[in-house]
């Protein structure tokens, strides 16, 4: 929360701040520049002193891990990216770079009078911890937050879909708990939502479709439950969906394999029921993964001359049935996984299994063939 204490102290910073000769050209915002002091003052970086470089009113020049936009001087990106002790060839976004180091320290609420903030990047550091505020949703010119990789607690900010301008929201790797607020359907403009590996629960906003602009959707290693919502096939550009290690229950909506552009499908170690939609197998995926899940039935004869699966792993489910001829077709068939179900019969002699491992068959106790257990002719009567 933004208290009255910090509001006091930033408008006279301000004030005192508009009394100085600096260009208006040449420098942000005084407001801008109070906000980023605050920020500065909030965090704990004793290793490099990177805040060193944070030195006069202009803080659109030569101040570590600030970008401005050029032509409006106002605040565009934050970049604070941490890199491990010793590794000192990874490179920043921006181009920037910085041997190693860790941050310690809180998100303070005075970062709240940031208003015309439009980037928050503050990512592997591994040390950042705190709340985010809830006065964040009053930046309205923010673009993108990135805030991955600390240890932030609490809850995503409730009226985080106030930011309409935002491209980017990255939360990953924290202890982010709570639910996903449904005011999220709001970001009309997000391309990327990455909230994986966090301890976040409840279901995903069942309107998540609004999102129209969405390309990746991140949402793995939570403790999200509910169905899976249908609107994501409403998302047009969307290519990449990971859901997987979560509390996902019901059937998968047959609506995902329409997506024309969707190109990863991960639901893996989840309680997903019912039967694998052939719309899944028929579709433009090269990236699918079932495994882990109840799932039952046998697996759809579907495949073309169109199908091109880098991957596909339905593994441990209770599928049944058999490995389908129509796989003979596909184009190519990198990995595949169908060892701990309940199939049966042959393994189809196809160019595309040629490859694959014994592991990608077994426990399944009447399958039979190359690679496993040799087909009776009793066997083959029964089930073919």
């Amino acid at each position: 929360m933004c208290g009255a204490r910090v509001l006091l102290t930033m408008s006279l910073l301000v004030v005192t701040l508009e009394f100085l000769s600096v260009s208006p050209v040449e420098s942000c915002p005084p407001s801008e520049w109070a906000a980023l002091m605050s920020f500065k003052a909030a965090l704990n970086e004793p290793y490099f002193g990177i805040f060193h470089s944070w030195r006069g009113t202009n803080c659109c020049y030569n101040w570590y891990g600030i970008s401005c936009d050029p032509t409006t001087r106002r605040v565009a990106e934050i970049t604070l990216n941490g890199l491990t002790v010793g590794d000192n060839h990874r490179h920043y976004r921006r181009t920037k770079t910085v041997e190693s180091g860790y941050m310690t320290g809180h998100i303070s609420p005075s970062i709240c009078n940031l208003t015309q903030l439009s980037s928050i990047t503050i990512s592997e550091w591994k040390g950042i911890s705190g709340n985010i505020p809830e006065c964040i949703t009053t930046l309205s010119f923010l673009q993108i937050i990135d805030l991955s990789g600390n240890y932030i607690s609490g809850k995503i900010p409730y009226e985080i879909g106030r930011l309409t301008q935002l491209t980017m929201l990255n939360l990953a790797e924290n202890h982010i708990s709570g639910k996903i607020p449904n005011t999220l359907i709001n970001l009309f403009n997000l391309m990327q939502l990455d909230l994986r590996n966090n301890a976040l629960e409840g279901p995903i906003p069942g309107n998540i479709g609004k999102l129209k602009k969405l390309n990746r959707a991140l949402l793995s290693h939570n403790r999200i439950n509910g169905r899976i919502p249908r609107s994501f096939s409403n998302i047009y550009g969307l290519a990449d969906l990971d859901l997987s290690l979560n509390r996902l229950s019901g059937p998968i909506p047959f609506s995902l394999g329409q997506m024309s552009v969707l190109d990863s499908l991960n639901l893996k170690y989840n309680n997903l029921t019912g039967r694998i939609p052939k719309t899944l197998l028929a579709s433009r995926l090269s990236h699918l993964d079932l495994s882990r899940n109840a799932l039952r039935g046998p697996i759809p004869d579907v495949f073309s001359e169109t199908s091109y699966f880098i991957n596909l792993d339905l593994s441990f489910n209770h599928l049944n049935g058999l490995i389908p001829k129509s796989m003979a077709l596909a184009l190519y068939i990198g990995h595949a996984d169908f060892s701990h179900n309940h199939l049966f019969g042959r393994i189809p002699a196809v160019p595309s299994f040629s490859h694959l491992q014994q592991t990608s068959f077994e426990h399944n106790q009447r399958l039979c063939g190359k690679l496993l257990k040799p087909c009776t002719d009793d066997l083959i009567h029964i089930h073919e």
